[in-house]
């Protein structure tokens, strides 16, 4: 299965019904991959982004002779694709959802054993939080970045990980579905943790 239909098969665990988008409704062909049903309504629209491994270092030992040394130094490329994704996200639900008249979900199914929830978390709130509790305003380049917008029309995120359980992130700077959605994914927003940006 690819990352599409796991999301499909995840989303009907909790009995919303995902179908493709009909691209003959949209000249520009920029729509999210999924309107989801509840019930026969419409009741979100959905984006499936994969954070692939990185294969950077992969592709060099590929091209290096035996015994020759290959990698070097470069910026953690998990932000960015992180970033970009959600970026791109974005423009796809406004094609559809320019009024966000509907939940947008952007629901990421990670095969990076390198990239995780926290990567996600780092770059919506800009914060690096560690093991003893404290955060700390170190991706704030990110979150204040290109994406800040972008965060605010989407309305939940969605972690599924190849290696781990899966996680929910509820948007707070939007909380005009919060309740429908918390519903649909069987969370009590009264006990929502709340994470700060």
């Amino acid at each position: 299965m690819n990352s599409e239909q796991i999301i499909k098969k995840f989303l009907s665990g909790y009995h919303l019904r995902a179908e493709k988008f009909d691209k003959k409704r949209f000249g520009n062909g920029k729509t999210p991959d999924y309107e989801v049903f509840k019930n026969d309504n419409l009741f979100c629209y959905c984006e499936v982004k994969n954070a692939k491994k990185d294969i950077w270092l992969d592709q060099k030992l590929k091209k290096s002779s035996p015994g020759e040394m290959v990698g070097g130094l470069r910026n953690d490329p998990v932000f960015n694709r992180l970033t970009s994704h959600i970026h791109k996200s974005r423009k796809q639900f406004d094609a559809v959802n320019k009024n966000q008249d509907t939940p947008n979900i952007l629901a990421f199914y990670n095969q990076d054993q390198n990239s995780g929830f926290l990567d996600l978390l780092a770059v919506i709130t800009g914060n690096f939080f560690s093991e003893n509790g404290k955060t700390y305003p170190i991706y704030k380049s990110f979150s204040e970045g290109r994406i800040k917008a972008d965060i605010e029309k989407i309305h939940l995120f969605i972690w599924l990980d190849e290696f781990k359980p899966h996680r929910f992130l509820f948007s707070l700077e939007s909380k005009k579905f919060q309740n429908e959605l918390c519903k649909a994914f069987k969370f009590d927003p009264r006990k929502l943790e709340i994470v700060h940006s």
